[in-house]
């Protein structure tokens, strides 16, 4: 029992350096040590980002050039067996491209979660999921489709 709950506490610690260090420090050296080489991808707002640690580097590194000024704060942690689930609240201002979208100088706040699988001290698979429709309200470029909007009307 013992030796499980060390390894819990080493995943914790493994998952929370990688939100800490990668995603709001921006220290990409970090992912070499934190996430395995072939780590797979799940997150459906972004369906290309399949696997890799190179992937998730400039996947991060893209973000954080939209957000330069993102923190990422975990609400709640849960862990058990081999996985971390991270509860997570994201905050930035939208001052560079992303998605394909020109600045638009707003702050925008957007919560999640995210589920880490660590074997061998590095994270192996990871899934996450947040709502990419509140961020663009956030960021006022959400708009009705035109016949959802006609429907509505009538």
């Amino acid at each position: 029992m013992a030796t499980d709950d060390k390894q819990t506490m080493e995943n914790k610690q493994i998952a929370q350096r990688f939100m800490e260090e990668c995603w709001n420090q921006g220290k990409m050296d970090s992912i070499r040590e934190l996430v395995a080489s072939g780590c797979k991808l799940h997150d459906p707002v972004f369906p290309a980002l399949t696997s890799g640690a190179d992937n998730l580097k400039r996947h991060i590194e893209m973000c954080r050039i939209g957000f330069p000024d993102f923190r990422c704060s975990i609400d709640d942690t849960i862990a058990e067996r081999n996985e971390v689930v991270h509860h997570w609240t994201t905050r930035g201002t939208h001052k560079g491209q992303f998605l394909g979208l020109a600045p638009t100088n707003r702050t925008a706040t957007v919560s999640g979660t995210s589920i880490h699988r660590i074997e061998g001290g590095k994270i192996v698979e990871q899934w996450s999921d947040w709502n990419l429709m509140t961020l663009m309200e956030q960021l006022g470029l959400s708009a009705m489709p035109q016949q959802a909007e006609s429907k509505t009307r009538a």
